[in-house]
């Protein structure tokens, strides 16, 4: 099965911790819990959690679809089972999601499988139409279907919502609560239809690229269904609210950065650009690209044994009957006659040839490496092999390239290549305007749902260059305040086109590299001292270097010693599996559940309302109402003690606990509730969703105990173990690794971090935090510092604690060569339990590094303590 990588985890977690609240608070309540942002109702569906995962092209949306929906069941309707639609964009994608879902070798099924024990069925909407009502019982059943297809003016709609015979038996023996909820014709009787089936069943509603589905009539769509939750995948949310007119944003729960894709290997990034005037100049450096390319994929094969092909899309111009444009088959001759390519090297992809449907693109006996499109390659088409994109016309808007372009972005089985040009994507176009064509393409990025700032990152410009594989140079805009108007018509044209001032705001700014000659050209239309310094930092900026008034040296790299162990003579780093006791026997452990723990009330059918608002009231009765409508249609086995023992641990992870510990306390655990509550097995098995959740709680905090034991003993009582800082395992900043979830937006401009800005992650524009890094940047025994990111997996240092890995929020190196660490925290959190342990490992860590090493926790906005620390 596919493992998740970890800003998946991440997101899948927020989803995981966001339903479980949601069930004790409410949509509303719990979405303000976790993200401190209203929730925006749906009128046609309140009280339903809708809410969005904003993953960025190439994020692997429709994989963490599959692992939600196991977490939707399992946390939300609380189900063994479930029934979900699943709603595509597009026919070509319905078709593809509906053959990955039935192939059970696939990775999407290998995880929705794993998640149900198998008993999984995969139907089209014509299949729905005949499921029986033991499918719907016994199985997960998925519904894969469009949007389109759902409403009434379509002919497959249509059947939907009309009587159908082969489904009678779903609507026989309901009880009146049930009856009540279904949809009846104008005689009151109700409609044999799939749409009443669906009601019965509360949904699970899965939406890929829900920004093609946030409408009123959408809405009406989906309420008919009475779907229990809505999820969407997408790279581009809807964010303008405004209900008035019809537009609804959608509830952001989480979002990954494109940072965080290429870190993981997802993506090819960066993307470089290059212009030219003449579209067969573009198509020629197509051709030399491909070949560039290959040359080093022949070399990566014999590395690594990875078998590349890279391919260039080219898009060409529609025809038209007003003007003469570059058609498919112009630009076909002209690969085949001005270059040479052999025809069996280009296939074209039209709406009306599809040379490439039902070919291999991966297979090594393809020889295809030129796919000539228009616009047919927007949606269901996808090859990792693609990696450039030529365009023979001019990209003059973001809408022409936008969904082409994320074709391109995919890195061949996620994983690096040793040649750092296979890790790139390239963009060709012909336009004598390159910050045109440049801007079109970041337009493009941020509608594949990269953020403004990484599209301004991760596009490369040519500077004329006559190849991409020169040194390349970041594109970006860059600006400062001049005090008086420059006479900018001086400039060479090419110059002239990168320049911009604004008289408003007396900003001068620049965009592309500028080089030398550009300096000397720009700093001429200007007669100040103070304004030629300005142009000088425009020209550092634009090299990546610092904007200092002399030159500084190159940072180079940054390593942070990391906490080691020795094992068997071995240095290895320090982590869990170095102090988790094996020997801990959770059999022997306390299993009383307090009524706090598990409340009797909710054995006894109370309706377990929690003290909130009204709203928030409705909310939870919402919830209780899906609960109980499911219980209804759910066939409940005899239950027996070891029954429920034997559920309770299959649905409750413990990869660190052997099976007989595990039951024996699960066995003591419900003996317990049933003599001294005097309650029934029934009664509990009743609850058996809650009672998992109160038992998997219990364990976890039995663990946690265990583990805080194990931890002071390995690191801090007289028989500890001999822990080492050593430089021999150091933990290395990178700027490919570093990748922050958002990024600094603020006014300061800081000067010494170590990746430059705007390349400062998670750190807001106020605050405490702000402060502390501004006085970082500005105390001169600092050389650099890092933003370090909070659960930053790999791109950022930790040291471990007994529970997790400790992410402190700033790391510098200092002018003398030592390193500090600082971790914040506000004056009402510095003496907390949790504090109190990472100032341990903390200054364990500085105490073993022979004086290498720092580390302070300030008590609130104590900034003096770090002059003082530091010997300032």
């Amino acid at each position: 099965m596919l493992e998740l990588r970890e800003y998946q985890k991440r997101s899948l977690g927020a989803l995981e911790s966001y339903l479980r609240l949601v069930v004790r608070q409410g949509a509303k309540m719990a979405f303000l819990a976790q993200t401190e942002r209203p929730y925006r109702s749906v009128p046609q569906l309140p009280g339903l959690p809708y809410i969005c995962l904003r993953i960025p092209t190439g994020g692997g949306k429709t994989l963490m679809a599959c692992h939600a929906l196991g977490i939707a069941a399992t946390e939300y309707t609380q189900t063994e089972r479930a029934v979900c639609l699943w709603l595509v964009p597009s026919n070509a994608i319905r078709e593809q999601t509906l053959s990955a879902l039935r192939d059970r070798q696939h990775p999407y099924r290998q995880a929705i499988d794993a998640q149900f024990g198998g008993l999984v069925t995969v139907l089209d909407l014509t299949e729905a139409l005949y499921v029986t009502r033991g499918n719907l019982a016994g199985d997960t059943c998925i519904i894969v279907a469009t949007l389109a297809a759902l409403r009434v003016e379509d002919t497959d709609g249509r059947k939907v919502y009309e009587p159908c015979g082969a489904l009678m038996d779903h609507f026989s023996g309901l009880t009146t609560e049930q009856e009540a909820t279904l949809e009846k014709d104008d005689s009151g009787t109700i409609v044999k239809s799939l749409c009443n089936v669906l009601r019965l069943w509360r949904p699970i509603v899965n939406k890929d690229e829900a920004h093609n589905a946030r409408t009123q009539l959408s809405f009406d769509t989906l309420g008919r269904f009475n779907p229990s939750s809505i999820i969407e995948f997408t790279a581009t949310p809807e964010t303008t609210h405004n209900p008035e007119r019809g537009q609804f944003a959608s509830n952001i729960l989480h979002h990954v950065s494109a940072a965080e894709l290429k870190a993981e290997d997802m993506v090819k990034l960066p993307i470089k650009l290059e212009t030219r005037s003449e579209w067969k100049e573009v198509l020629g450096d197509a051709v030399k690209t491909q070949r560039t390319l290959e040359s080093l994929a022949v070399e990566e094969e014999k590395q690594t044994g990875e078998y590349i092909r890279p391919i260039v899309l080219v898009q060409a111009q529609p025809r038209s009957q007003t003007r003469e444009t570059l058609t498919v088959e112009v630009v076909r001759q002209s690969l085949i006659d001005d270059f040479k390519i052999p025809e069996d090297q280009i296939a074209v992809a039209t709406g009306d040839t599809r040379q490439i449907e039902g070919v291999d693109l991966f297979s090594r006996n393809c020889a295809i490496r030129f796919i000539i499109t228009v616009a047919a390659l927007k949606e269901g088409w996808d090859c990792s092999f693609a990696y450039v994109l030529c365009s023979v016309a001019e990209i003059g808007t973001a809408r022409a390239v936008e969904q082409i372009l994320g074709r391109i972005l995919r890195l061949p089985r996620a994983t690096r290549k040793n040649h750092p040009e296979l890790n790139c994507a390239y963009t060709l176009a012909a336009s004598p305007r390159f910050i045109q064509a440049a801007q079109s393409l970041k337009d493009a990025l941020i509608e594949n749902g990269f953020q403004r700032m990484e599209a301004d990152l991760f596009v490369q410009g040519d500077e004329a260059r006559p190849t991409f594989f020169d040194a390349g140079t970041l594109f970006f805009e860059a600006e400062e305040v001049v005090s008086e108007a420059p006479d900018l018509t001086r400039l060479p044209a090419d110059l002239r086109e990168r320049v911009t001032f604004d008289p408003q705001t007396n900003r001068l700014s620049v965009a592309t590299r500028l080089t030398e000659q550009d300096r000397a050209a720009l700093g001429q239309c200007f007669t100040t001292a103070a304004d030629r310094n300005a142009v000088e930092r425009l020209y550092r900026a634009s090299h990546g270097r610092p904007i200092a008034a002399e030159p500084t040296e190159d940072r180079g790299s940054f390593r942070v010693p990391q906490l080691a162990i020795r094992v068997d003579g071995q240095l290895e780093l320090f982590e869990e599996s170095h102090f988790l006791d094996s020997t801990w026997r959770l059999s022997e452990c306390d299993a009383g559940l307090s009524e706090a723990d598990f409340p009797s009330a909710y054995t006894g059918g109370a309706s377990g309302e929690i003290d909130v608002s009204d709203e928030g009231k409705i909310e939870i009765q919402f919830v209780d109402q899906i609960h109980r409508q499911l219980r209804l249609l759910g066939v409940e086995p005899g239950w027996d003690l070891a029954g429920l023992t034997n559920w309770l641990d299959r649905q409750i992870p413990h990869p660190d606990i052997v099976r007989t510990e595990s039951t024996l306390f699960i066995h003591r655990l419900l003996t317990g509730l049933l003599e001294s509550r005097g309650l029934t097995i029934d009664q509990l098995a009743g609850q058996k969703f809650r009672l998992r959740t109160a038992v998997a709680a219990k364990i976890e905090e039995l663990r946690r105990t265990a583990a805080e034991t194990s931890f002071q003993r390995v690191l801090f009582s007289a028989d500890a173990e001999p822990i080492e800082v050593s430089p021999d395992i150091c933990f290395d900043f990178s700027a490919d690794r570093y990748a922050p979830n958002w990024y600094y937006d603020g006014g300061y401009r800081f000067q010494q971090h170590f990746f430059p800005p705007p390349r400062i992650g998670e750190l807001k524009s106020d605050g405490e935090e702000f402060e502390c890094a501004v006085y970082l940047d500005q105390l001169p025994q600092v050389k650099y510092w890092v933003r370090n990111i909070e659960r930053g997996g790999d791109s950022s240092f930790w040291l471990q604690t007994s529970t997790d890995k400790f992410y402190p929020d700033f790391v510098a190196l200092l002018q003398d060569g030592r390193i500090l660490v600082v971790e914040y925290k506000g004056g009402d959190r510095w003496s907390n339990d949790d504090s109190k342990e990472k100032r341990a490992v903390g200054q364990l860590w500085e105490n073993r590094s022979g004086g290498k090493c720092l580390f302070i926790m300030p008590n609130g906005p104590d900034w003096a303590s770090i002059g003082r620390k530091v010997g300032g």
